[in-house]
């Protein structure tokens, strides 16, 4: 291609357009205004407390980092912990789709995912500490007598072949 190509009155057109477009685009971003939040007394209503319950549950539940966390953490179990998950885990379509309730109590669907977000980066899924998975760490001393054993074992199969 050559150089020109840029310098095409074409090509300036085009870009002064595009300009324009953007500069149009953020300032509409401004004239938005933002969706009314809740009030407080609609927030305390059951249904906006089951909406949050369902929402912060479903969302551990469907991300496989924090439900992992979640089912290492909880003190009730394993088989219990992905009960809890899974029985949540279909209700939040939906309620995520119910607009009246969305009017009603705000998206939090949104809140739970940023939250989640938040909690795990400071080291805690649903109110939880995350706790260190079981199992030999890198850094054990019994690591390096663990894997002479599996190849002494794996090597000697062979071997006797």
């Amino acid at each position: 291609m050559s150089r020109t190509m840029f310098r095409t009155p074409f090509f300036n057109l085009l870009v002064l357009l595009l300009s324009i477009c953007n500069v149009a685009v953020a300032q509409a971003d401004d004239a938005l205004a933002p969706r009314q939040s809740p009030s407080a007394a609609a927030l305390a209503s059951p249904l906006c407390q089951n909406y949050a319950t369902v929402a912060n549950i479903s969302t551990v539940a469907l991300n496989s980092t924090l439900r992992a966390a979640y089912i290492r953490s909880a003190p009730v179990g394993t088989f219990t912990s992905i009960k809890i998950l899974d029985a949540e885990k279909p209700k939040i379509m939906a309620l995520m789709m119910d607009a009246q309730l969305n009017q009603q109590c705000g998206n939090l669907s949104q809140v739970a995912l940023a939250g989640a977000d938040a909690n795990l980066t400071a080291g805690t899924v649903l109110g939880l500490p995350i706790l260190d998975a079981p199992g030999i760490g890198v850094g054990d001393p019994a690591m390096p007598i663990v894997s002479i054993a599996i190849f002494l074992i794996m090597g000697g199969t062979w071997l006797s072949l």
